[in-house]
């Protein structure tokens, strides 16, 4: 399927994660339906316990549907093995996290590129493509640098840095600014900001801001004990 038709990123159709916690079952997604077209900036807002990152996972490739379906950019995730779920993690989706998730004995140079270790990229190339992300996040003078000698935000730039490295046509956000003070999250929301307006790549920001939401996102999903609510505010 060519890019060109893909005009939906993020499709979820009735999707549903239940799990067995003893004689009980905890429905952490539930029958949960939205599109997110592609391109698009969007926000999933709730409060914790809602379902927010067990639908982050699934869409992830982390975590498995106990019904309904979900597809990413043309791919149908429950009808993909092991092996193409992997694959799928490696080329299509970058992910951030909220504790940033840097190798601490490797260089910045070397954790930007280790997405494309995984994915057998050719070795030529690697260095140019690895120093053309930090020059985009600001930081191709830290390239050296291990991550304990970053401050917060560069941390959280480096891991943008290495989530778009395989250039990823989705990108999912967890709690992106959950770790930093107010002038490093903003850095680091205008970065994603830019990023999304200049290369089209689609985001979905999980957070529990409405204003940050508000300010960035204009798509706003919002859930409540597994389930997608009305957003009163409306989208952007």
């Amino acid at each position: 399927m060519s890019e060109q038709m893909i005009a939906t990123a993020i499709e979820a159709r009735r999707a549903s994660r239940h799990y067995a916690m003893g004689e009980n079952q905890v429905r952490a997604v539930d029958d949960v339906s939205f599109t997110i077209p592609a391109g698009e900036f969007a926000a999933l807002l709730g409060p914790s316990g809602s379902g927010k990152s067990t639908l982050l996972n699934l869409l992830a490739g982390l975590d498995r549907l106990t019904s309904g379906g979900l597809s990413v950019d043309g791919h149908e995730l429950g009808a993909m093995d092991s092996e193409a779920l992997a694959r799928y993690r490696r080329h299509t989706v970058g992910m951030i996290f909220q504790s940033f998730n840097l190798v601490p004995a490797m260089t910045l140079a070397d954790n930007v590129e280790l997405p494309l270790r995984f994915a057998e990229a050719p070795r030529a190339g690697r260095s140019e493509r690895v120093m053309e992300l930090l020059h985009s996040v600001g930081l191709e003078k830290r390239a050296q640098h291990k991550p304990s000698e970053l401050s917060g935000g560069e941390q959280q730039r480096a891991a943008i840095a290495r989530a778009l490295v395989n250039r990823p046509r989705v990108l999912l956000a967890d709690e992106p600014t959950g770790n930093l003070d107010t002038r490093n999250g903003q850095e680091v929301m205008t970065l994603l900001s830019e990023l999304n307006a200049n290369t089209g790549v689609t985001i979905l920001m999980v957070t529990h801001d409405p204003a940050l939401a508000s300010r960035y996102a204009r798509q706003q999903l919002h859930m409540a004990d597994g389930r997608l609510i009305p957003n009163v505010e409306g989208a952007r």
